[in-house]
C-alpha cells in the first residue's frame, strides 16, 4: 500500500514539473525585463542625439514626394502591379512611407512651407530611348538657352530641338525632343496632427498647377504680424497651410488638382526650429531631389509632365 502510495506521489510530481518550471521561466523573464528597463532608463538618448549618421550626405536620404493621386496613378491602377489597398484619386500621398491622406475638404494635409524653389526639368521623350529624367535647369540658364535657340516654345511648352533647329514628331504628332518642364518646388515638413510629428517633403508643382503655386506664395506674402516696428511679413516657416484637392478639368481630359490655404500660425518652438533648419538646408543646397525617383512611383507620372491635363504637379 505505501508503495502504492508513494508511487501515487511521484507520478503526480512529473505532471507538476513542467508547470513548475515554466512558472520559474516567467519570473525570471519578468525579473530580466525589470532589470532590462532599469537599464533603458539609465541611457541618455538625448545626449547621443543625431549619432550614427557622421558618414550621411544629402545623397544619403530620399525626400518624400507628396503628389496627388490620378485615376493613372500606379498606385490606384490595379492593372499597374503596384497599387496600394486603399489609395482612390485624389488622395494625397508620400511616396517614401506610402501614407495615404484624404483630400477631401474635411481631411487633407497640414504642412510648414520651408523653403521654395523655382526650376526647370528636362526629360526625354516617353517611351523611347531617350527617356526619363535629364537634369535640372536654373531660370536664368533657360532664358539664355531660349535667346540662343538652344530651346523652343511650341504649343506653349518648351523643347529642345535638333541640331539644325527642328521639333522631331513621330508619325501620330508624338514631340521626339527633349522637354523642358517649367516646376514650382515647395519644400515642406508635413504634419501628422495625431501624434504631433513631423517628416520633410516636396510638393512639387507644374503645368496647371503652377497657378496653385502662385496662389500659396501670394498668401503668404500677405500674412502680416505686428512687431515692435509696426507689421511686418513673417518667415514662411511660421505658417501653416492646409492642403485638400478638388476635380479639374479641361478640354484635354479631367484630373484632381490642390487646394491650398493658409490656415495658422506655428505655435511650436520644436516645429518653427526644425522648420527653420529645413529652410537652411535647402537654401544651402544639401538637400537633393530625386526626380527619377518620383517618376517611377509619382502620381501617373507626375514627375513626367504627363497627367491628363498634359501637367504635372
Amino acid at each position: 500500500m505505501a508503495t502504492s502510495q508513494k508511487a501515487t506521489q511521484n507520478s503526480a510530481a512529473a505532471k507538476t514539473a513542467p508547470a513548475a518550471k515554466a512558472a520559474v521561466a516567467v519570473r525570471e523573464r519578468a525579473a530580466l525585463a525589470e532589470v532590462d528597463a532599469d537599464a533603458m532608463s539609465a541611457m541618455s538618448f538625448e545626449s547621443d542625439a543625431g549619432q550614427g549618421m557622421e558618414g550621411a550626405t544629402a545623397e544619403s536620404f530620399a525626400i518624400p514626394f507628396l503628389s496627388v493621386l490620378q485615376s493613372n496613378s500606379p498606385q490606384v491602377d490595379e492593372a499597374s502591379g503596384a497599387a496600394i489597398e486603399g489609395a482612390r484619386a485624389g488622395m494625397l500621398y508620400e511616396n517614401v512611407t506610402g501614407r495615404l491622406i484624404s483630400g477631401k475638404p474635411d481631411a487633407g494635409a497640414r504642412f510648414v512651407p520651408c523653403a521654395y524653389r523655382r526650376v526647370f526639368l528636362r526629360w526625354g521623350p516617353r517611351g523611347g530611348e531617350n527617356a526619363g529624367f535629364k537634369g535640372e535647369l536654373l531660370p536664368e540658364q533657360v532664358a539664355e538657352l531660349r535667346a540662343r535657340g538652344k530651346i523652343v516654345d511650341l504649343d506653349g511648352r518648351l523643347y529642345f530641338p535638333d541640331d539644325d533647329g527642328n521639333i522631331k514628331r513621330a508619325k501620330d504628332g508624338t514631340v521626339l525632343c527633349d522637354r523642358v518642364a517649367d516646376t514650382r518646388n515647395h519644400y515642406v515638413l508635413l504634419l501628422d496632427e495625431e501624434t504631433g510629428a513631423w517628416q520633410q517633403a516636396l510638393l512639387s508643382l507644374a503645368s496647371t498647377q503652377i497657378k496653385k503655386s502662385k496662389t500659396l506664395m501670394a498668401a503668404l506674402a500677405s500674412v502680416k504680424i505686428k512687431g515692435a516696428s509696426g507689421l511686418f511679413t513673417p518667415p514662411t516657416f511660421a505658417s501653416i497651410v492646409h492642403a485638400t484637392t478638388l476635380p479639374e478639368s479641361n478640354d484635354k481630359g479631367n484630373w484632381f488638382g490642390l487646394r491650398m490655404e493658409v490656415v495658422g500660425r506655428v505655435d511650436r518652438p520644436d516645429l518653427y526650429a526644425a522648420a527653420k533648419a529645413f529652410r537652411d538646408s535647402v537654401v544651402k543646397g544639401q538637400v537633393e531631389v530625386k526626380y527619377e525617383e518620383q517618376a517611377e512611383g509619382a502620381s501617373g507620372g507626375a514627375a513626367r509632365g504627363e497627367h491628363a491635363d498634359g501637367g504635372a504637379f
